[in-house]
């Protein structure tokens, strides 16, 4: 019995991804419609509307101005949503 376990080759040329990257701008487009769409606020926790927001951050970040505009609507949505809770 071998402890060893077969190295895979390094030069190998590499397997294509099982699915392909979601379209930042598709998944913020929709964000933002879920929130426009909601008439409350979606998250149990203020920290879950803060990852929601994170999230449009990070996308918005490398897909161009397209994506920052679109995050930028997510975050006043998300600011009007939790207006509703004070």
């Amino acid at each position: 019995m071998s402890r060893v376990a077969p190295q895979p080759d390094l030069f190998a040329p590499s397997a294509p991804p099982d699915r392909p990257p979601p379209d930042p701008i598709a998944e913020l487009a929709a964000q933002l419609a879920r929130l426009r769409a909601t008439p409350a606020p979606p998250w149990d926790t203020a920290s879950a509307a803060m990852a929601e927001e994170h999230h449009a951050i990070g996308l918005a970040r490398h897909a161009g101005p397209e994506a920052a505009a679109l995050a930028a609507a997510i975050l006043r949505e998300t600011e009007r949503l939790l207006a509703m809770t004070d």
